[in-house]
């Protein structure tokens, strides 16, 4: 019976570090008025003026701005794609500023009824939902989302997600600055009434910028929403060019978007090929090949950031099944290799209209607060890692679930933590951490 509670407990209290995350139904990078579905191979109808828009990194041209009445992108629904399923979510990067009222997305049935979306209302997230009259009409409704989870952040970009579901709808909204924030509804919606789903303005509300939308055809969950949101602060969908450092060649001449696949200690991509909408894809031996679809561990790649430059961000780049690394083209063969030499690295950047090669400088945006604090059983100890958007005081304590002080341990002036306690015995432990910005608690279930 103890051996049970310990499990229940473990299953509670301990995060989940080992997190897969589904390629996206659908996905639109909307950099500039490009309304291309990458997913699907589908395009979007443009609906009244859309214009190109500076985005989240300060990058010219790669956001979207729907900022007249009525302006809007729509997309086709179809039996295979969303009627007769249960969960979807939708993620996406939304800009407020200054006006009081604007709209994200909607969704309407074959009468026009708006029934699904998100906007801004004030200083307030609004949710559209809809309910049933007793005649069975369906009617408008709204869902104010609580006070601490609104626009107070600022004028910026917000990351958006909201997971709908048999038991409800849960929402995410993360600030400017990182601080990320949920709300949770017994609503849930009916798939098959949904006709329609467009992005951006509707009637006479406006929406003042969009970014990178995607819908899955699951409802992610809180910490797979917060892995989405640690990549996309790092890394756009965007049609960007992967430039070997040492030759100045690009990969394989084309344009490539990269999808956040899960964690495993470290963030994992797709590598997703503009031209054809393949994957990049590896086998045991040196060769690489583009594949139609991605079903195993051979097409996930890790994107490992080896310095910045006036240039640019450099990267190199592995792959999580064999380990080896991504190379320059070699008798016009893509290959990888296991040194890591200069010419592993790699640099993204986009080509311009005169089809020249320039690097991405992004704007030195804050990091979001990141947090890993788990027991490490191939060495046997408790590791705290934490990257804090800005430099703190930091104070660390490891204690029994009663209070009993076990260790402590105090840093100054930090902004990336690594820090390992060892652990005496099986059982629960507390890890607190005190900033001075910042506070939180972790139980770890440690069984050696």
């Amino acid at each position: 019976m103890k051996k049970l509670v310990l499990i229940i407990m473990l299953f509670l209290a301990v995060p989940l570090y080992s997190q897969e995350i589904p390629l996206p139904l659908n996905c639109f990078p909307l950099n500039g008025t490009n309304s291309e579905d990458i997913i699907s191979g589908q395009m979007a109808d443009i609906h009244g003026s859309v214009y190109a828009l500076a985005d989240r990194f300060g990058i010219k041209g790669k956001a979207i701005s729907f900022a007249k009445k009525d302006s809007y992108f729509s997309f086709p629904i179809t039996k295979t794609s969303f009627q007769d399923k249960k969960e979807f979510t939708f993620t996406y990067c939304m800009y407020a500023g200054k006006d009081s009222i604007t709209q994200a997305f909607w969704a309407k049935d074959r009468d026009d009824n708006l029934l699904l979306g998100m906007g801004k209302k004030g200083a307030r997230p609004v949710l559209n939902i809809y309910h049933e009259n007793r005649q069975q009409s369906v009617l408008p409704d709204l869902q104010w989302m609580w006070s601490d989870s609104n626009f107070d952040g600022g004028n910026g970009w917000y990351f958006v997600a909201i997971a709908y579901a048999n038991d409800g709808t849960h929402f995410y909204m993360v600030t400017p600055k990182g601080s990320m924030t949920e709300c949770y509804s017994a609503f849930a919606p009916d798939w098959n009434l949904i006709s329609s789903i467009g992005v951006g303005g509707i009637d006479d509300i406006p929406a003042t910028g969009m970014d990178d939308f995607k819908v899955y055809d699951k409802a992610l969950s809180k910490e797979q929403v917060s892995i989405l949101y640690r990549s996309e602060s790092q890394l756009s969908t965007g049609d960007d060019t992967l430039i070997n450092v040492e030759t100045s060649n690009s990969l394989n001449f084309s344009t490539w978007y990269f999808h956040c696949v899960g964690l495993q200690e470290t963030l994992q991509y797709t590598l997703q090929n503009q031209s054809d909408l393949s994957f990049l894809s590896a086998d045991d031996g040196y060769s690489l090949s583009s594949m139609p679809d991605v079903e195993s561990n051979n097409q996930k790649w890790i994107l490992s950031l080896v310095k910045d430059t006036s240039k640019g961000h450099i990267f190199t780049i592995s792959n999580c099944a064999t380990g080896m690394n991504l190379t320059d083209m070699c008798e016009k063969i893509l290959q990888q290799v296991p040194d890591n030499t200069n010419y592993q690295k790699w640099s993204i950047g986009q080509i311009d209209s005169d089809y020249q090669i320039r690097n991405i400088v992004k704007k030195n945006t804050p990091l979001p607060l990141y947090e890993e604090i788990y027991f490490d059983k191939s060495l046997g100890v408790i590791r705290v890692r934490i990257n804090f958007p800005e430099v703190q005081n930091v104070k660390i304590k490891l204690m029994t679930p009663l209070g009993v002080l076990l260790n402590d341990f105090s840093f100054t002036n930090v902004q990336t933590l690594e820090k390992e306690f060892q652990s005496q015995a099986n059982g629960i432990y507390l890890v607190t951490v005190e900033s001075d910005n910042y506070r939180f608690s972790k139980k770890v279930f440690v069984d050696k």
